[in-house]
């Protein structure tokens, strides 16, 4: 058997495996969220977010960008592991101890009465964070997909318990700390039960030299991308308090939760895959234009649509308890269908080996993002997440044109592709606007509501996509067909 039908059945399985992983997860997720926003109140998610944000800068910095650099990495050995394994859990140790310490002054900074003990909790599930990020890092390179889909299930499973059953006494914020423990300990005790790679003492600190520059590159990138990202949250709560911030934690999940799933698989078995073709430039033009154009006509439609349905999305799945959200979650999806679409360019670049590159980007988004959100005062929260919103779409073409420039191609190749299916959204969104203002279109029952605009939705779709771009939608029905049957 050739290397390269051997190479495409390995990847064709770790695909269904990953699938399984994060359709499978992040449904399972997505049920226990809303199962929770159901039994807790805004200021209660408020505060569990509040602590959350701390937690994610700290595991940033521990983790150092370690997992993408070993998956990265060709000709890793053992013991190049070891290293940059024993420094990431001594950082990640060191911080959660440095935030238990300074809890309290943390509470103050932030704004938040009585969040410190929540602090304390959430510092423990640090390490045990970057402890799972490295084993799942190695099973990854292996591309050992079916035992990473198997823990992200039962962990998912095992937390969500544990989250509603607290919620159901009356823990409030405490079941979303507990929820998000146990599942990080589950996680841990999986992986590290039949691990892939076992940590030694003998080191070698000439590999772990280019490990921790690459490290350190994507590091800094996801640094400023998630400070970038994620300082609406941290101008939310301190302009508008956790309440408000619980209300956009909830109205931005689903937006998260659908960019994670239509493009967490391809990235997580891409990069794997797309590395060992990084050297077949051609190769690489033909993968981008077909991945880039799959996500433009079949996932950016998903992201319209339910913006365009975000009133009814938003009484079906979170109740009436959070009325206004929707106004938050319709410009939220509708970057989110953008996003969909660029998350590609992150994948290409890395398998490129352009870290510096994405470095620049996350600076410049950061220059196009932070400013505006800190310096202009726009009094609401609605009209500061446009502002964000404002600032993340304009990142859009320069995203777009470094990712071309390194593939060599021509912004030509995406007009049908990826431009057609954004009109062909854009006119079906608009015609769900006008449709809210005809009596017929509209009914008390919110389910009836949702049927008959989405049908709106997807038939204005359908024939927008059949003018501007039908022989490219072809192709892409095909191209879906035909993987599905092998």
């Amino acid at each position: 058997m050739t290397e390269a039908p051997t190479l495409r059945r390995q990847a064709g399985i770790a695909l269904v495996w990953s699938l399984l992983q994060n359709w499978g997860g992040k449904a399972i997720g997505l049920i226990v969220f809303v199962l929770l926003a159901r039994l807790l109140d805004p200021a209660e998610f408020g505060i569990a977010s509040s602590a959350f944000l701390i937690l994610s800068i700290l595991h940033l910095v521990a983790e150092f960008g370690l997992g993408d650099a070993l998956v990265q990495r060709q000709g890793l050995t053992r013991e190049d592991v070891n290293l940059p394994f024993f420094a990431a859990v001594g950082v990640s140790v060191s911080l959660a101890l440095a935030m238990v310490w300074f809890s309290e002054d943390i509470a103050f900074l932030m704004g938040v009465a009585n969040l410190g003990p929540y602090l304390v909790a959430s510092a423990m599930i640090g390490p045990l964070m970057t402890l799972s990020a490295l084993q799942d890092a190695m099973y990854r390179r292996a591309m050992m997909f079916k035992p990473l889909a198997l823990r992200t299930l039962v962990s998912g499973l095992v937390g969500g318990g544990v989250g509603v059953l607290l919620a159901l006494m009356g823990f409030g914020a405490w079941a979303l700390i507990a929820q998000f423990g146990a599942q990080m300990l589950i996680s841990v005790v999986w992986l590290w039960s039949r691990p892939v790679w076992t940590p030694s003492l003998s080191f070698r600190p000439k590999t772990a030299l280019p490990i921790g520059r690459f490290g350190l590159n994507v590091l800094s990138t996801y640094m400023v991308d998630f400070l970038t990202m994620k300082s609406v949250d941290f101008v939310i709560l301190l302009a508008h308090g956790p309440a408000a911030l619980g209300l956009y934690t909830v109205s931005s999940r689903l937006y998260q939760l659908l960019l994670q799933l239509l493009q967490a698989s391809i990235s997580s078995v891409g990069l794997s895959m797309l590395s060992k073709v990084a050297g077949d430039t051609e190769r690489m033009r033909r993968l981008y234009e077909r991945s880039a154009s799959l996500a433009a006509f079949l996932g950016l439609p998903v992201f319209f649509g339910l913006a365009a349905l975000a009133p009814e999305v938003n009484q079906i799945m979170f109740g009436p308890q959070w009325s206004g959200a929707e106004v938050l979650m319709a410009p939220l999806l509708l970057i989110g269908g953008i996003h969909c679409i660029q998350f590609l360019n992150v994948a290409y670049l890395t398998a490129l080996g352009r870290p510096q590159t994405l470095l620049i980007l996350g600076l410049v988004k950061a220059a196009l993002v932070l400013p505006p959100l800190y310096l202009i005062n726009v009094g609401t929260v609605a009209a500061t997440v446009y502002l964000y919103v404002f600032g993340l779409l304009l990142m859009a073409p320069l995203s777009f044109a470094a990712t071309i420039r390194a593939l060599d191609l021509r912004w030509t190749v995406l007009v049908r592709p990826v431009i057609a299916p954004i009109l062909a959204a854009s006119l079906a969104f608009a015609a769900v606007l006008a449709a809210r203002g005809v009596d017929a279109m509209t009914s008390d029952n919110v389910y009836v509501s949702a049927i008959l605009l989405g049908l709106v939705f997807a038939l204005v779709y359908a024939a927008a996509l059949a003018a501007l771009a039908f022989q490219a939608a072809r192709e892409n029905v095909l191209f879906a067909l035909g993987t599905f049957r092998k």
